[in-house]
């Protein structure tokens, strides 16, 4: 019998996350015919060479190096010939019936081009699993940090337990249409990290499908794993990120503006993150947070506050 489904996950480094996830995806092929590709992007710590436990179960993907979350889940499609594609990270393990329950729902549904589940950490506390689509007004109070005093201008919803079409699913794990997925291109290549999730769901938005959140279906989700391998790295791709992100979806004007408003944003959260460098709890962090927020204070004062406003690599390209 053919794959109903074919998983994709994106590895680096990820140790025994990936092995728990791959087996948590295994265990759902009691369920419903699937297969499993890891996408691995240039690992070092052992953990593609510890799928061998698998066997012929999963199929190995190998990058020439950190290619990036969007850019690794292309490969990935490419090697799948089922109807649908589950991306997840390697930090998720899903529950047993939760690709069933997706996978039901965008039977019943075909003008649904993604459906995500609700995201639980290890504790079982919600996390953030979908959101609503940005707009300008909401960008401009995240950039003075308002949404850290007034929670219903986060950049989206933590969790919901109705149904709900959104404007976007978090990239940590949902469940698509590989036909609406190469409808718009895949993944688009420019983004190394962070965001490629909302410029897919805008993407397919715009191209007449649906997003949909399905709180029912349930992944446990440790959160971060690659971010804190390199975090300062990856706060400076997520700044860079958003700005190319919002640019194409709400235009050069908006784009330039956020861009500009980067400056103040970055002092802001220097401000913030500077006087909890002291407290314990809080060192580990602040430290390679301080010293993105000088990298990107930097860069903004070189390009004259236009950070991120190209990622100078291809976009979307053609995924069959």
């Amino acid at each position: 019998m053919k794959p109903a489904v074919t998983a994709v996950v994106v590895n680096w480094n990820s140790g025994d996350d990936l092995l728990r996830c791959v087996a948590s995806l295994i265990a759902a092929t009691e369920r419903l015919p699937l297969d499993v590709v890891v996408v691995d992007n240039g690992s070092s710590d052992g953990s593609p060479e510890a799928l061998d436990a698998f066997g012929d179960v999963v199929s190995l993907v190998e990058t020439e190096g950190n290619l990036g979350f969007g850019s690794g889940v292309n490969r990935g499609v490419r090697r799948c010939a089922a109807p649908y594609v589950l991306v997840l990270n390697p930090d998720v393990t899903v529950a047993p019936d939760a690709i069933e329950r997706l996978l039901d729902y965008l039977e019943a549904n075909d003008r649904v081009g993604v459906v995500g589940p609700r995201l639980v950490d290890e504790r079982g506390q919600a996390q953030r699993s979908f959101g609503r689509a940005p707009g300008l007004a909401g960008e401009i109070c995240r950039k003075f940090l308002l949404h850290l005093v007034f929670p219903f201008l986060k950049f989206g919803c933590r969790a919901s337990r109705r149904r709900t079409p959104v404007g976007w699913v978090t990239g940590a794990c949902f469940l698509m249409r590989r036909s609406a997925f190469g409808a718009v291109g895949g993944m688009d290549d420019a983004i190394f990290m962070y965001y490629e999730d909302v410029d897919l769901c805008l993407r397919l938005g715009k191209a007449g499908w649906s997003v949909a959140y399905l709180p029912e279906a349930c992944a446990f989700h440790a959160g971060g794993g690659s971010s804190k391998k390199a975090l300062e790295r990856m706060l400076v791709e997520g700044v860079a990120s958003h700005l190319y992100v919002m640019k194409k979806h709400l235009g050069d004007h908006a784009g330039r503006l956020l861009a500009a408003l980067t400056f103040p944003e970055m002092v802001l959260r220097t401000l913030l993150w500077g006087s909890l460098f002291s407290l314990p709890g809080f060192r580990k962090e602040a430290g390679p947070r301080l010293k993105a927020y000088s990298r990107v204070l930097a860069a903004g004062i070189r390009d004259r506050g236009r950070f991120g406003s190209g990622r100078g690599r291809a976009g979307p390209k053609e995924i069959s």
